[in-house]
């Protein structure tokens, strides 16, 4: 999985994979928030995403489903994090 510090997340990857524009946008803030040292967490995403919470874990399902994102254990009381994948592994 692709670390922060060693350059930007996104992959123009995410471009070629004709996926919906609101499942690239997740990704790309996904990418943002990776990139800016903080956790990508719902609570994260959910501040600045547009949309609705429904659509919101939609698309992470989808981003999840593609394995270009990937839900890690959380410990107790603390909110599950994403990471990133890297684009060699997506399906």
């Amino acid at each position: 999985m692709p670390d922060h510090l060693a350059g930007p997340t996104m992959r123009q990857k995410i471009f070629s994979l004709n996926l919906d524009v609101e499942t690239v946008s997740l990704y790309l803030l996904c990418c943002a928030i990776a990139d800016a040292g903080a956790a990508v967490t719902v609570e994260a995403l959910a501040d600045k995403w547009n949309g609705d919470q429904v659509s919101l874990k939609r698309e992470l399902k989808r981003l999840e489903q593609k394995n270009i994102i990937c839900k890690k254990q959380a410990e107790a009381g603390t909110p599950a994090q994403y990471q990133m994948v890297d684009d060699d592994q997506w399906s």
